[in-house]
């Protein structure tokens, strides 16, 4: 997971192959394989561990919730931003690394997902007044626009020297207030649909 997650820090995922983990653990790739079937076996074992890190890391730091949701909200984000390498692995998960893994692999990281969630549930149940059923969804929409906004807050060099060539004005602001912005969207609208507004 390590020699993955050290990959994957300064390539993209299509460059990285059961042969270049094994590389660069000085192994060979059948050795490789006694641990593993695919490299998406192991992307989504580093999926679990940062998604899991990222739970457990905003149900501290909002453990105090209720907040006024503008504090929340920015909390949420701020922390968000400490776990930006989850955010790549997210990216990825449902279109590439989903779909490359057994259905006995899935079905026990879907398992370990939905045993991970409690904490932040609470907290975001806590937060709005809304059930389990309403926190999930709630998390689910705050979990999924993270990535995008992120990367758009922080492109390549080669996207900024295409935008500058284009004639196109640089990127505004920051991740952590827009990201802010829309979890208070989301936080707003959640405690309207559960106090029945």
């Amino acid at each position: 997971m390590a020699a993955a997650d050290a990959l994957f820090a300064t390539r993209p995922y299509h460059q990285i192959t059961m042969g270049t983990i094994a590389e660069q653990l000085g192994w060979s790739r059948s050795n490789l394989y006694k641990y593993a079937a695919t490299q998406e076996e192991i992307f989504l074992e580093l999926h679990a561990a940062k998604n899991r890190a990222w739970i457990e890391a905003l149900a501290d730091a909002l453990a105090a919730a209720p907040l006024p949701n503008e504090d929340f909200a920015h909390i949420w984000a701020q922390v968000t931003e400490r776990h930006a390498g989850f955010l790549r692995y997210q990216e990825i998960i449902i279109a590439i690394i989903e779909s490359n893994v057994t259905l006995e692999r899935l079905t026990a990281f879907k398992r370990e997902f939905a045993q991970m969630l409690p904490p932040v549930l609470h907290v975001l149940e806590r937060q709005c007044g809304i059930d389990e059923t309403a926190a999930i969804a709630l998390y689910l929409r705050l979990l999924y626009q993270a990535p995008s906004l992120y990367n758009h807050y922080h492109t390549a060099e080669l996207t900024r020297e295409a935008m500058r060539a284009a004639g196109m004005a640089p990127v505004q602001g920051t991740f952590v207030d827009a990201y802010a912005s829309f979890v208070r969207m989301c936080l707003d609208d959640a405690a309207a649909r559960g106090s029945g507004v």
